[in-house]
């Protein structure tokens, strides 16, 4: 077994084995160095026989892992949301974080980031204590989220409650929480000759009945999710590298659904409109470096878009030109998302921040996210109430920010392994979160916390909860 890969194809215990002192343990993790044991299950379970009596101590930070949690399993503390059981707690869930962080660089470090400044910390005070806006519900450890580029993390998206689309091994994967069960829908290993879709996806979007992924050689497949009809496979170019960096669908003023596609567009520089009745490029706008996403307001009359500058900005969808540039961040920006009124634009940066802009006023932020955030923000979404906004970073964390206390009031979801996508479904009932680590993939689910009596001051007379 590789020793960077833990596999779990059913749950297991450590019983019998005899393990080192915590801290002795922590020590050799942070150290790499491996722990001589008393003969038991668990080196059986990770090694041949001729490596007897040594194991990985960040290995042994595990003691169980569980198949299928459940709420109650979480709030009687018998596993985490993972279905993991951790040696010495959160302590151990730490340690092993920190080591596998050790061995992996930065995923916001271009090679010319260090020739930058270095970052300016600017952050508004967030309060994190006793926050939970968003409580776990379940999760199936046998049901595995991927990803295939290190810095596009939209791949997860919630088209009901009961449909929820991911990415899995270049495959895109239905999960329906009803039935608690997934399958395949567009690519391997469907038989039909019509479900191709790029070598390598590296994004992908999902609306009402619309799916459609993008790949890291510019092609694209469509699909229609009610009908099923042969999925349509095409490209926007012949050039080889023309990478699709983000997809979204939405719908323009007069109704019709489209699509806009961000991409590494060094041929004609220009961000691509598709009508997705005709698959035919309705609009394109100029762009002046790489677009990593473009993201339209719900009223239809404005774009935001971000990419490989420290600027992003918002342009007409009319006229195409440009209405204000976003300054405020010292990287690249990789997510964008509006409020639901239109009125709030948030921008996600490698710099570690999210931007708040509000649209009677974009010459500057008037929020700037950082506190507690350890990486890149990946993904941006608000719910369709606009009460929250959810901000995923590369790995191990998502933040909830409730924007109703101006942006000050935040819970913080922590667990192992990098973040595939996150997505509210519609209603805002429900939040999903992929966890595409190579040792504990898994698509969680969490529900909106109801408040109980007594309970959290923010909550207590809340009439979006009712």
């Amino acid at each position: 077994m590789d020793n960077d890969a833990l596999s779990f194809n059913s749950s297991f215990t450590m019983e019998g084995t005899v393990l080192p002192d915590l801290d002795e343990l922590i020590d050799a993790v942070f150290n790499d160095q491996t722990l001589l044991v008393s003969e038991g299950g668990m080196d059986s379970m990770f090694f041949n026989p001729y490596h007897k009596h040594h194991i990985c101590p960040v290995r042994s930070l595990i003691t169980a892992r569980q198949t299928i949690v459940e709420q109650h399993d979480v709030q009687d503390g018998r596993t985490d949301m993972q279905g993991i059981s951790w040696r010495g707690g959160e302590r151990g869930k730490q340690a092993f974080r920190d080591n596998r962080d050790h061995f992996r660089a930065p995923a916001y470090s271009y090679p010319f980031y260090d020739k930058l400044p270095p970052l300016v910390e600017n952050r508004d005070v967030i309060n994190y204590d006793g926050n939970e806006f968003y409580r776990f519900r379940y999760t199936d450890t046998n049901v595995h989220c991927s990803h295939h580029h290190p810095q596009l993390r939209n791949l997860v998206y919630a088209t009901s409650k009961n449909d929820v689309y991911y990415l899995h091994d270049n495959t895109i994967k239905h999960w329906s929480p009803q039935c608690r069960s997934s399958k395949a829908v567009l690519g391997r290993p469907l038989k039909n000759l019509h479900s191709r879709v790029p070598h390598n996806i590296t994004t992908m979007a999902a609306m009402d009945e619309y799916l459609m992924v993008g790949g890291e050689d510019g092609s694209y497949t469509f699909m229609n999710l009610q009908t099923c009809d042969n999925p349509v496979f095409d490209s926007f170019t012949t050039v080889h590298y023309l990478e699709v960096n983000g997809i979204e669908i939405t719908r323009s003023r007069t109704g019709d659904p489209i699509a806009y596609m961000s991409s590494n567009d060094h041929i004609d520089h220009q961000l691509r409109c598709l009508d997705l009745n005709t698959l035919q490029v309705s609009a394109t706008f100029p762009t002046s470096a790489f677009i990593n996403f473009a993201s339209q307001s719900p009223d239809g009359h404005m774009l935001a878009v971000v990419g490989d500058e420290t600027d992003g900005h918002v342009m007409s969808v009319n006229s195409r030109e440009n209405i204000a540039t976003l300054k405020g961040h010292q990287r690249y920006s990789f997510s964008v998302a509006w409020s639901p009124d239109s009125r709030m634009l948030a921008t996600g940066n490698d710099d570690r921040s999210t931007c708040i802009f509000d649209t009677r006023m974009l010459s500057s932020p008037v929020h700037i996210l950082s506190q507690d955030v350890q990486e890149s923000v990946r993904s941006l979404r608000y719910s369709s109430c606009g009460r929250y906004l959810a901000m995923a970073e590369d790995r191990h964390y998502v933040h909830i920010v409730d924007t109703t206390t101006d942006y000050s009031q935040a819970q913080k979801i922590d667990f192992v392994g990098d973040i595939s996508g996150i997505s509210f479904t519609p209603d805002g009932e429900g939040l999903y979160i992929g966890v595409s680590s190579i040792d504990f993939s898994s698509l969680l689910e969490f529900e909106k916390a109801r408040p109980t009596w007594g309970g959290n001051k923010y909550d207590q007379f809340d009439p979006l909860y009712f």
